[in-house]
């Protein structure tokens, strides 16, 4: 999730294709250390693709998950967690 924010981060601030190094400097400004590994991976993925049909292919997947949530079980979990 990092990297997606950091990534999203300097594209709000005007680089339209941040880089590994831009990422991990971000990072480091708020004391998180970048796993290049990890980072890596993650711009191979997004290489090359728009980031607003990524953002709209991933909000299609979380609309078909099924979340149930009521307020009776919102009460249970607070008298247990009481």
């Amino acid at each position: 999730m990092r990297y997606i924010a950091a990534y999203l981060l300097l594209q709000t601030g005007g680089n339209a294709s941040p880089s590994a190094a831009d990422i991990t400097k971000l990072l480091a400004t708020v004391g998180i250390e970048a796993e290049s590994g990890r980072l890596e991976k993650f711009l191979s993925e997004v290489e090359g693709k728009q980031i607003g049909n990524l953002i709209a292919e991933g909000s299609s997947k979380l609309s078909s998950v099924c979340c149930h949530f009521t307020i009776s079980s919102f009460y249970h979990v607070s008298l247990v967690a009481m």
